[in-house]
């Protein structure tokens, strides 16, 4: 969603556990983006980042079994993915560079993995777009806020 009184766009993402959302968030950016991938992956850096603090937080829980998996972190666009899997840096997209520095370090390093999903099967996609009915509740049962 972009806001039409300063152009800026909104982040929004969800974090499952055990078939649970147990982080979610839904914010204005805080910096203007020049096209929707630009956007995405401003919101992919921010969730990249909850799912480093997550990680951690598993980590420090001493019964939990170690060691911990990636965090899988799904996106619905593909140029998004392309982007944050590619070594290159342009300079085009400066703005980009430290985002795009630590998504790769955090793939590298076996924080998250980055997977393509369908705009349909994004549990996210309520919290940034306007959805119809049946696919909010969709969401919802995904996270574990309904059952059908």
């Amino acid at each position: 969603i972009s806001n039409t009184e300063d152009n800026s766009s909104t982040s929004g993402w969800v974090f499952l556990l055990g078939g649970g959302a147990i982080s979610w968030a839904f914010k204005k950016q805080t910096c203007i983006t020049g096209s929707t991938m630009e956007s995405e992956f401003v919101d992919l850096a921010a969730a990249g980042k909850e799912a480093e603090w997550l990680k951690n937080l598993l980590l420090d829980i001493p019964l939990w079994v170690k060691p911990i998996a990636h965090i899988s972190i799904r996106c619905d666009s593909v140029a998004t993915l392309a982007k944050a899997c590619s070594q290159m840096y342009n300079e085009k997209s400066r703005h980009l560079g430290v985002r795009h520095i630590m998504i790769r370090e955090l793939i590298t390093n076996g924080v998250v993995s980055i997977e393509f999903v369908r705009s349909q099967q994004n549990l996210a996609n309520h919290l940034t777009k306007g959805l119809s009915r049946d696919l909010v509740i969709k969401s919802a049962e995904g996270m574990g806020l309904m059952s059908n």
